[in-house]
């Protein structure tokens, strides 16, 4: 049993978008504060970003609308820049740039930077049509959590983990979005269960698990339904699978 100080804690927001603190450091991901009707996503937006508070950085996967709304971010309240946010891609960063986050940077895969004990570390996701797709790492003290609101392929978290170790937490989408019907864009919540075995993590919190389907473009696959299920069929380890509706904060409590 690994010894972990009980200090993370994570606020769904909604979609990918998620509130992650670890201890004093508070890492806001994949903003998602406007939910228009051409994204559609089918849960509400739980937070203002009024109700922020100091975040020491922000990440994003990828650019698509329902994962990176800088926009969205005009009002929050605190200075701006005090924040760093780390992305996949240059549109990002013009975007955070428009909106007053000027500390901003893409991360190549296996580039990392640090804030105090805090460490975000861009691993490697998967390139897809015109996106380059990042994962995260997020290490604070004893406690490690694994970060893809994009996350698709396993065999990234199988070489994550040869050479790294494994994490305490990871935080995957589950409802295996296909484009057109064919081109899977994210995980199934079978693969999501997969994923967190590989990577060594004990808990399992699932996003990305409310698009609408879009009959002959946007076609949903799975759910965090089929989550539960293939974590109820593993028999040596035991991995919980947390899911919890937008605006509820969860503490981490080990499991194994």
């Amino acid at each position: 049993m690994r010894d972990k100080n009980d200090n993370l804690r994570i606020k769904r927001v909604s979609n990918a978008c998620v509130l992650i603190q670890m201890g004093k450091y508070a890492i806001l991901t994949d903003p998602f504060f406007l939910n228009w009707k051409r994204i559609g996503i089918k849960e509400e937006v739980a937070i203002s970003p009024k109700e922020l508070p100091p975040l020491t950085a922000i990440i994003g996967c990828h650019a698509f609308l329902d994962h990176w709304q800088m926009q969205s971010l005009v009002e929050y309240p605190h200075n701006k820049d005090n924040v760093q946010v780390f992305v996949a891609m240059k549109s990002q960063i013009r975007s955070a740039n428009k909106y007053g986050f000027n500390n901003a940077e893409v991360l190549q895969w296996g580039n990392q930077r640090t804030s105090g004990d805090l460490t975000i570390e861009a691993v490697k996701a998967q390139k897809m049509m015109m996106w380059r797709v990042n994962n995260y790492v997020l290490r604070s003290g004893k406690m490690t959590v694994f970060f893809g609101s994009e996350a698709r392929d396993l065999k990234p978290l199988s070489e994550y983990r040869k050479k790294n170790g494994p994490v305490d937490v990871a935080i995957f989408p589950v409802n295996a979005v296909h484009l057109f019907g064919i081109y899977q864009l994210v995980m199934s919540g079978e693969q999501a269960v997969q994923g967190a075995r590989l990577l060594g993590a004990d808990t399992l919190f699932v996003i990305h698990d409310a698009h609408p389907v879009i009959p002959g473009l946007i076609h949903i696959k799975s759910s965090g339904d089929d989550a539960d299920k293939a974590a109820a069929l593993i028999n040596d380890v035991k991995i919980e699978v947390v899911r919890i509706a937008p605006g509820i904060q969860w503490a981490y409590h080990q499991v194994n």
